[in-house]
């Protein structure tokens, strides 16, 4: 029974301590450039490139009611990392970013460095990522 509590105080006293170790921080996007006053702004932070940028697979999510031609948004409790940044202008509200017949984007869209891939595709998530060692503003303008 000794032993137990021993081992119980080494287990509780790591978990605390990994727990104080990880740091965060915060993100905040600013998002310009947003054609027309409607829809949402549906914002994803993704820590890795699989799932990027697809709704769904972020790390953390947001989507933001449009109500003018800039919206901005914060991201709490952001463990200190690599991050990347996808957003669309979901005029429509489906909650799904819609493309044509070919596959080409028929709402506005963005990424974390302003980056973009080519003829509509979204850009490597090396290209668009940033760090995170404390809070932090990203700045993204809208492309359509």
């Amino acid at each position: 029974m000794k032993k137990f509590n021993q081992l119980l105080i080494i287990f509780i006293t790591l978990f605390f301590v990994s727990q104080a170790s990880a740091q965060t921080g915060t993100i905040t996007v600013e998002v310009s450039d947003i054609n027309d006053p409607k829809g949402l702004i549906s914002i994803g932070v993704y820590s890795n490139e699989e799932g990027f940028p697809d709704k769904g697979k972020e790390y953390k999510g947001m989507d933001v009611k449009v109500t003018g031609k800039t919206i901005a948004c914060t991201f709490k409790d952001v463990v200190f990392g690599t991050y990347a940044i996808g957003i669309f202008h979901d005029t429509n509200s489906n909650l799904k970013f819609d493309k044509n017949f070919f596959g080409i984007p028929t709402e506005g869209y963005a990424f974390s460095n302003n980056v973009f891939g080519v003829m509509g595709t979204p850009p490597d998530f090396k290209d668009a990522s940033f760090q995170l060692g404390g809070d932090k503003t990203i700045k993204i303008k809208m492309e359509y």
